[in-house]
């Protein structure tokens, strides 16, 4: 009699956990832990093979829950992100002491809150998220979590970005995708914001809720930067070749790249409320070789004959016939032979990449439909854009990022 699928699963889960245990104790690393002081736990990458047991735990994991809670749970999950919002809008981490303790009186008077509904705030992501504990009744101190989004500028960005820009956006989905437009400016961000532009043209006249939106977005994974490195041969371009980073946002990915290859010269482009301060924070040694020009991508590009024009994840912010403006507003600058660069997502089809892969790359889809009426695509979808843009783009290849499969280089030559 063969074992059930939910024996099956946990027989997985504990031989894959113990291929991670064993990693972790023969390297001498820190046992995973909920505990302050283990908030700066590793982020270097595992060996792949601990990295695939990993994903296997979790995947697991996820199907044994839902196996054993019921489909009224899939239905129906825990969806009441308010409290975690509320520890992002109000501070709150940063108002708990480093390896102490402060009382909930306290800490409600520093926060500005009332003190019986920091309670229900605390306990809440305490229960729910390992965000804070009590040590003693009414008195609260960090967990890991909690002091990472203390001690964590990119941290905080990407909590401010979760559930100050995304969330509200996500609630009011719905009722922009009734309205059956291919608009940017009606989307669940449009109606969140109780606004008639796109979400772009809002942050534009909102800079410090641009500012924290760029911080977000400049907290892309090594891994991903170290990917778009490999997955074009940038080695090869001639020495003094000028490579437009369009929509560069504060030229994080422009620094990366220039630290590698350093022949390449490199103009980061995009509006002047994200470019604010973005000079100040090019590494010494790059300050000739990164630079910084505003510029909107639907206007025609001023910087002509450059060997390559990068795009990394802009043009799966916008609808179609957008990326089509923006796409032949690059025409006009091109010579034969310049190279457009895409970093973007490439979807999958359904099923045939692993659970937590497949989950991450439809939840990035959702997340722009709500912000910006736009959606991620699929190979045929990119190669039909670039066709529909101009036939002068000839796409020489689509390659999936092997880490990462949901992702793709895609490299586009003009002729």
């Amino acid at each position: 009699m063969s074992n059930s699928r939910i024996i099956q699963l946990a027989q997985l889960i504990t031989s894959q956990t113990s291929v991670v245990d064993k990693h972790i104790r023969d390297t001498g690393l820190v046992q995973p832990s909920f505990n302050e002081d283990d908030f700066a736990q590793s982020t270097q990458p595992s060996p792949p093979e601990v990295e695939r047991a990993k994903k296997s735990v979790i995947e697991a994991t996820i199907e044994l829950r839902q196996l054993l809670e019921g489909p009224m749970k899939l239905l129906v999950p825990d969806s009441n992100f308010f409290p975690l919002a509320a520890i992002s809008r109000f501070n709150i981490a940063s108002n708990v002491p480093i390896n102490s303790s402060i009382s909930f009186a306290n800490l409600a008077e520093a926060c500005g809150l009332l003190e019986h509904d920091l309670h229900r705030i605390i306990r809440y992501t305490a229960a729910h998220h390992h965000v804070f504990r009590e040590p003693t009744k009414g008195w609260v101190a960090h967990t890991a979590a909690s002091r990472l989004l203390a001690e964590s500028s990119p941290a905080r960005d990407v909590m401010v970005l979760t559930f100050g820009e995304c969330w509200p956006a996500h609630g009011k989905a719905l009722d922009a995708i009734a309205q059956r437009s291919s608009e940017p400016s009606i989307s669940g961000y449009a109606l969140a914001n109780a606004t008639t532009l796109t979400t772009f043209e809002f942050l534009s006249q909102n800079p410090a809720r641009a500012q924290s939106f760029a911080g977000a977005m400049s907290s892309t994974s090594a891994a991903s930067l170290d990917a778009l490195a490999a997955y074009f041969d940038w080695g090869a371009l001639p020495s003094s070749s000028t490579v437009v980073d369009v929509g560069g946002s504060q030229g994080h990915v422009s620094v990366h790249l220039a630290q590698q290859f350093s022949q390449l010269r490199f103009v980061v482009q995009d509006v002047r409320e994200v470019l604010e301060g973005a000079e100040a924070k090019v590494p010494e040694g790059l300050e000739g070789r990164v630079g910084f020009q505003v510029h909107d991508f639907f206007a025609e590009q001023p910087v002509k004959g450059a060997r390559v024009y990068l795009l990394r994840y802009v043009l799966h912010d916008w609808p179609d016939k957008y990326c089509i403006r923006m796409l032949r507003a690059l025409v006009p600058a091109l010579v034969e032979g310049a190279v457009v660069v895409l970093q973007e997502h490439v979807l999958p089809e359904p099923g045939t990449i692993g659970l937590l892969q497949e989950m991450g790359v439809r939840s990035m889809d959702a997340i722009m439909l709500s912000l910006f009426n736009s959606r991620e695509r699929d190979e045929k979808d990119w190669r039909e854009l670039l066709r529909e843009a101009n036939k002068g783009f000839v796409v020489e290849s689509i390659e999936r990022i092997k880490e990462n499969p949901t992702t793709g280089v895609i490299v586009v030559r003009w002729t």
